[in-house]
């Protein structure tokens, strides 16, 4: 049997992904499989290497990092007969909690040998991005935007959250927005387009979402500043933020995210990384990407 390819991002986890090479060899080899390490080089690579595998008939490609990681080779696997196996070892690795794999990677890796592959859609946008997760404009988006990638790299999640405590107690103005949802639209400060449920790590910030489903769930909140963007935040990982009074929610497969009137410059950010400025338009696509699921 040819060795499984394993894209690594040795910067995500600190740079600490590496140092478990051997036992993740060792796992390979007790399922009878051996691995081939392909390290990336720069922000677009993912997709190089996990391209190549998909000419080369693999029917497996492992993505050893963080979100960004599992993003990029999935563009190089979209639409092929090969499967992405995600491994936890980025800053969340949001995609690994809605696939449901155990962790340390070891584990992982060990489930995903025994596993089954099922289509999983994506949602692409007008600007040329693929999302897997999701795609946000907000208060969310100005932390993704404004925190540098190598405090995100070495501080992992104490430094996105010491980031989003700086913005949203002492930050400049927060963004307004407009979202249309397949021509039904809405004003607000946040708004939150989910393909999966996750988000940030285990929580379901679009908890009505379907990486496996054609369409996706758009999250509002209607309210603007501070005073509405804290709670709705502090409430996603209860779960709260959905039953706000202030809270819009729809289902649809179509979303443009522009800003509002009085409104300028508003980062989105796509699977947790910065990706440009609105207006967006989004959309569940009919293309997907074969995942490899745990064996439970």
């Amino acid at each position: 049997m040819k060795p499984i390819p394993i894209v690594v991002n040795p910067t995500a986890g600190g740079g600490r992904l590496m140092r478990h090479r051997s036992a993740l060899d060792a796992v390979a080899r007790a399922g009878g499989v051996d691995l081939r390490w392909m390290p990336t080089e720069g922000r677009g690579h993912g997709e190089e290497l996990g391209r190549g595998a998909a000419e080369a008939g693999c029917p497996l490609v492992l993505a050893y990092g963080g979100d960004g990681t599992y993003n990029e080779v999935a563009r190089g696997l979209v639409g092929s007969a090969t499967a992405l196996g995600v491994l936890p070892g980025g800053t969340t690795s949001v995609l690994a909690y809605e696939l449901g794999m155990p962790r340390p990677a070891s584990r992982g890796l060990e489930a995903l040998l025994g596993g089954h592959d099922r289509p999983m859609r994506i949602g692409r946008t007008s600007h040329g991005d693929l999302f897997l997760l999701m795609l946000s404009a907000g208060p969310d988006a100005v932390v993704v935007r404004n925190l540098p990638d190598r405090f995100k790299w070495r501080g992992g999640r104490g430094a996105v959250a010491a980031q989003a405590i700086r913005e949203l107690l002492g930050g400049g103005p927060l963004p307004r927005l407009r979202a249309t949802v397949d021509d039904h639209g809405v004003e607000g400060g946040w708004a939150i387009v989910g393909n999966s449920r996750c988000y940030g790590g285990p929580h379901h910030a679009t908890p009505g979402a379907d990486p496996f489903a054609d369409y996706l769930e758009i999250i509002v909140q209607r309210g603007v500043g501070r005073r509405a963007a804290i709670p709705f935040a502090l409430g996603i990982p209860l779960g709260w933020h959905v039953r706000r009074r202030d809270v819009a929610r729809f289902n649809g497969r179509r979303v443009l995210l522009e800003p509002a009137p009085d409104g300028t410059d508003v980062p989105y950010q796509v699977d947790g990384d910065a990706a440009g400025h609105l207006p967006v338009e989004a959309w569940i696509a009919d293309e997907t990407v074969a995942v490899r699921l745990p064996h439970s």
